[in-house]
Formats: C-alpha cells, structure tokens, sequence
C-alpha cells in the first residue's frame, strides 16, 4: 500500500540548507534513513518515529580558545553554551519545517536522554554515525568527529523529517585526523590508546563524574555514610560544591583535553602552525595539571595514572548502578571491558541466564581483546546458568555468590578461577 510518505515531494536541499543556517547551524548535512541509521538502530528509531524518511544533521562550532583553558569550568561553560546553541537551531528548524508542512522531530545527543531504557541506548540514534553518513565528518580517534573545517570543535544536531531531500551528495571525506595522537598523550585516564583502543568506560568515569553513572554513586555514598564526618572523609567539601554546582546551574565535566588539544581541520591547522607552541600553550598545561581523576578500583585507569601523571591523583570511585537487566548488561560488556586486565586470559565462557529473562550469549577473551555473540557457540570453557535476578544481584553487591552457588541458583561448569578472571576484566 502506498502512504502519503513514500509519494511526498523531496525537500529542496539549499533551501533546507539555508533554513538551518538562518536558525544558528554552521553546517548542514542530509542523510536518507537507510543509510544513515546502523542496522542495529533501526528498529529502534522505527518505534520512536516509524514515518521518518530523512535526517537534517547540523553543528554548531564552539569556541576553541575556552575550550583549551586549563580551567575547566570555562571549558564546561562553553560546552554548555554550545548544547544551547544546538538546542535553540533545533527547535527552530522543526518548528519552520512544521509551518511549512513537514513532520519534523530534533534529536538531542546530549540530556535529557532515556535514562534506564532496556531495549536500546538512552539516545535515539547516535547522531555521530548520521553525522559521519553525512559527509560533516570523520570519527577521529577520540571518538569526535572531526568537521573539515572545524575540526572537534563542534557539537551535533538532527532533525527526524518525513520526506526526502533533493540534494547534491557530498564527496567522501578523508579522515582529518592528523594522527598526532596528543589526544592520547594527554588523556588522564588512558582511554584513549596510540593503536587506536578505546576505554569508553575510563573515559565516562572520570570525564562524566557528575553525570549518569557517577551521579547515582554519589547518592550511594551519601546514603551508606553514616553521619556528616563519616561522608567527609568519603567526600571533599569541594567535591559537594561541584555537586552543588552541577545540579544548581548545569553539569560540568573534568575533562575534554581531547578536544582542546586536538589539531584536526583547516581553521584549526591554521591556528596551529606553530606546533611547538600548541604543545607549550596548550597540551603541557593539561598534562601537568595537578586534579584528582575519578577511576574504578582495579581499572586500566588507575594504572595509567599512577604510571604516566605523577601530578595527578586518583580517586577511587565504585561504578555506580548496575544494570537492572542482564540482556543489557551484555550489550555493555565491550564497553566497560578493561583489555589491561585480560592480559594472559584466553578463554571462551556461556552464560546461561534463566528466570525473569531468557538471555544466552557467548563471551571470548583472547589477545586482550573481547567478542561477545548472542546464542552458544563453540565449546566454553567456563558455562555460568543463572537467574537472572540472582545475577545482578550478585553484581550489586546484595547478594552473596557463595549463597547462591549453595542455593542452586547459580551454577558453574569448569573452573571457579576463570570467573574470577573474568570478573577482573569488568572492576566495578
């Protein structure tokens, strides 16, 4: 059956151009649903929005010089000015787009997000992907994207649309990453690797403290604190007027020196010249900044620290809520996964998972490297089969593994020492 849709006359895509940059974009982009949402978002957007035929995705450029402070409230400050900018060039393109007829939803890529969704990541589609789709962009190695002209400097926008767009694809860009790897050299964590790895959970501990995650660790801490000295000696008073801060004006982040020291683009390799000064001016700074950084005991980070930044001190935080759900708790396994701590592990484990969810899934760690698949492939070496709520609640911390193996309620088959290997690759 043909829909209103499928015959709509396609938008023209310089007038949609200049509508976007009339609203505060500094760059535009069209991408068909196809070929910009991955396969694995696709039924996904398809529930949120199942007429969209077409993404607008646009930036907006931030100001580089705040954002290389050393000080990190005017860099939080820009990024927070920048989430505006998108914000108010969003609603204003849905809104003429609606005058103008055209279903027409922005997508933020930043809070409010879906916070505890099961089904999905808490965004709608990664709007990373549709920008690389395209053509404003290439996925650099610190997982920005790097705008041609602008380099990291730059925060997303889209806008989910019914109709086509009638407009002159743009050429396939070359990365612009001009693989100097002082994003790497400076990152405090270590999330980000010279050979291209990346710790998304180093990375999002530390940086996203007062975020996500860190934030429900922090009102753990304040409900097992049992009076004001015992949360004092948790939590520097400094630490709770960050807090304050935060939740007062808008969240801050304790880091981005990816983004600061970063010498990607046109405009910015302009800027730049004078590579020697960048690093004096600008990543020096950054690397002998003397700041706590917030790692999970036992992680790849806390290493790193102590290893690479004598200035720096660590500050151990537990990861906060765990997931409420094994079938997401594997989803998340690759990226909370530590490839420090596998080092000499080689094993393939089966997790059976019964009760209030059915879950199997294969987990291989070799090489420092991890792979997880759905079903039961191969032969394990270690087969876990548990409840599911025995399960996480054994990874919360409220239930006792020795109680449960006794109860049936977990079972192992092949050596107990594999899932202690196993568990050091995952800290918590």
């Amino acid at each position: 059956m043909t829909t209103a849709c499928d015959v709509a006359e396609p938008l023209d895509g310089a007038a949609l151009d200049a509508l976007c940059r009339q609203a505060g974009a500094d760059d535009v982009g069209f991408v068909g649903f196809d070929q910009g949402v991955p396969a694995h978002q696709r039924e996904s957007v398809l529930r949120a929005f199942p007429w969209v035929r077409s993404f607008v995705v646009f930036i907006c450029r931030l100001n580089r010089q705040v954002i290389r402070a050393p000080l990190r409230s005017l860099s939080s400050a820009e990024f927070i000015e920048g989430y505006h900018d998108v914000k108010t060039a969003g609603h204003r393109i849905a809104r003429d787009l609606e005058a103008r007829g055209v279903r027409a939803v922005w997508l933020s890529g930043i809070f409010p997000m879906e916070i505890g969704r099961k089904d999905g990541p808490p965004f709608v589609v990664s709007l990373k992907l549709l920008a690389e789709a395209a053509g404003l962009g290439v996925m650099g190695k610190h997982r920005l994207i790097l705008h041609p002209k602008f380099g990291a400097y730059v925060v997303l926008g889209a806008i989910a649309i019914d109709r086509p767009v009638a407009a002159k694809p743009r050429p396939a860009l070359p990365s612009p990453c001009t693989n100097c790897n002082l994003c790497a050299v400076t990152c405090p964590t270590g999330a980000i690797a010279k050979d291209g790895h990346f710790d998304f959970r180093s990375c999002m501990t530390h940086n996203y403290r007062e975020k996500g995650a860190g934030f429900v660790e922090w009102i753990h801490t304040l409900a097992d604190s049992r009076n004001r000295r015992d949360y004092r000696q948790r939590v520097s008073d400094a630490e709770t007027q960050s807090w304050w801060q935060s939740l007062g004006y808008e969240s801050n982040t304790h880091c981005d020196y990816c983004m600061a020291v970063c010498q990607a683009g046109e405009e910015v390799l302009q800027v730049n010249a004078d590579h020697k000064a960048h690093f004096r001016e600008v990543v020096a700074p950054l690397r002998e900044r003397t700041e706590a950084v917030y790692v999970i005991p036992g992680s790849d980070a806390e290493a790193h620290v102590a290893a690479v930044f004598p200035k720096k001190s660590v500050r151990r935080i537990h990861g906060g809520l765990p997931p409420d759900s094994v079938a997401l708790l594997v989803r998340m396994l690759p990226l909370v996964f530590q490839r420090g701590q596998a080092k000499g592990l080689a094993a393939r484990f089966h997790f059976r998972f019964r009760g209030r969810e059915t879950v199997n899934a294969t987990v291989d760690i070799r090489d420092q490297r991890i792979t997880v698949e759905p079903g039961l492939l191969d032969k394990p070496d270690l087969t876990v089969i548990a409840d599911s709520d025995a399960w996480l609640g054994f990874l919360a911390g409220e239930r006792s593994l020795i109680w449960e193996l006794l109860r049936g309620r977990i079972r192992l088959k092949g050596s107990p020492r594999l899932l202690k290997a196993f568990a050091k690759c995952f800290p918590s």
